[in-house]
């Protein structure tokens, strides 16, 4: 599988439940990292993994930029040509491994690069989709936006079958990627691993917060307008950003800003919080606010997100809702925030994304298609 290093990135975070999974049943993983970085440090998220369960193998392409490529390139096949080199040695490596199976999360350059040397091989794969590539690239150039989606379209030829985390990932893929149904799919949201020695506490009142990395496709700037919103309401609070340091240079003055964290750290301060707050134009599932929520914090997040689908299904409808009406959310924020999620609601919650159930229908998809490879 492919495998990525941030904290503050959900396919990371999926793919440490998965193998953390697997190593419990003794089932050996290849984890590929394609790093555009000149330098690094190491994969702290994977160290606990045992080495005769799980190998790492990490490919260096900092000499080779996705964007310099882009801009000399007129087609997916000249993109392809400029990787080939990579491919080439991603095709050595699993050669030498061969693994039954692989399982590629998103759609991006790296993961296509991947598929290309795995159908070459004739190795089974199957497409966890973790963000839809044609939406996150929408504010791209258009000739960079018609590669894009022919990059996302390509992996039709390739994968053996899909998981989509959510309902409306499998919508828009279908309407909008594809164009047509997508056969062998199946929706198996993303999975929340809260430690059973964490202690549940009430949510903070009058402490809102947003986490994540900069991309557009967020929309961190809705939680900006909140906050000033709120702040000319004379409604007093403390507003927090945890992203990297740095990478936006239009946040408020009057919202703190904090560096990514590990999980556990992330746990205590979703529970320093009185609300978690998820604008996104768009995402295939939204793994902080089901963190944050397991933890018994409430949160408010977009219609457009897949973990709606999620917080509906426990009875958490008011934690959901449209972002196209800031003063509306701001009442909504003023509602929710320091309010307990009842027993029984997060008693639903944590069923739906409960970490074995998950995995083990994963693994399902996952030996499908190596019996039929």
């Amino acid at each position: 599988m492919n495998i990525t290093r941030e904290y503050l990135g959900g396919i990371t975070t999926s793919n440490t439940n998965l193998l953390n999974f697997l190593e419990s049943i003794d089932k050996a993983t290849i984890g590929i990292e394609v790093n555009p970085r000149t330098h690094m440090r190491g994969a702290t998220a994977f160290w606990h993994l045992s080495p005769d369960l799980f190998e790492q193998h990490i490919f260096n392409i900092n000499d080779l930029p996705l964007n310099k490529i882009l801009r000399r390139s007129k087609s997916l096949k000249d993109v392809e040509r400029s990787y080939r080199p990579i491919i080439n040695l991603i095709k050595k490596v699993l050669k030498k491994e061969t693994p039954d199976v692989i399982l590629l999360n998103g759609t991006y350059y790296i993961p296509w690069m991947i598929s290309i040397a795995a159908h070459e091989l004739d190795i089974p794969i199957v497409l966890r989709y973790a963000g839809v590539l044609s939406r996150e690239t929408r504010w791209s150039s258009p000739r960079a936006r018609k590669i894009f989606l022919a990059m996302e379209r390509s992996f039709r030829k390739r994968v053996y079958s899909y998981i989509f985390p959510s309902q409306i990932t499998e919508e828009v893929v279908r309407k909008e990627v594809y164009k047509t149904a997508v056969h062998k799919a199946y929706v198996i949201p993303n999975s929340v691993n809260i430690p059973s020695d964490i202690e549940i506490r009430p949510p903070v009142d009058r402490c809102i917060a947003i986490v994540g990395r900069d991309t557009s496709i967020k929309n961190f700037e809705a939680f900006f307008k909140i906050h000033k919103i709120l702040l000319r309401q004379k409604w007093k609070h403390e507003a927090t950003f945890v992203t990297k340091p740095g990478s936006m240079k239009n946040i408020p003055k009057t919202i703190n800003i904090m560096a990514p964290m590990r999980p556990e750290g992330l746990y205590e301060f979703y529970m320093s919080q009185g609300l978690i707050i998820a604008p996104s134009h768009f995402e295939t599932f939204g793994n902080v606010p089901m963190e944050a929520a397991c933890l018994g914090v409430p949160v408010l997040v977009s219609d457009q997100m897949g973990c709606a689908e999620v917080l509906r299904l426990a009875g958490l409808d008011n934690m959901v809702m449209s972002f196209d009406d800031l003063n509306a959310v701001a009442e909504r924020v003023k509602k929710l925030c320091g309010q307990q999620i009842m027993p029984h609601q997060l008693n639903n919650l944590r069923k739906k994304l409960n970490l074995r159930l998950i995995n083990e229908k994963i693994l399902a998809v996952l030996k499908e298609a190596a019996a039929k490879g």
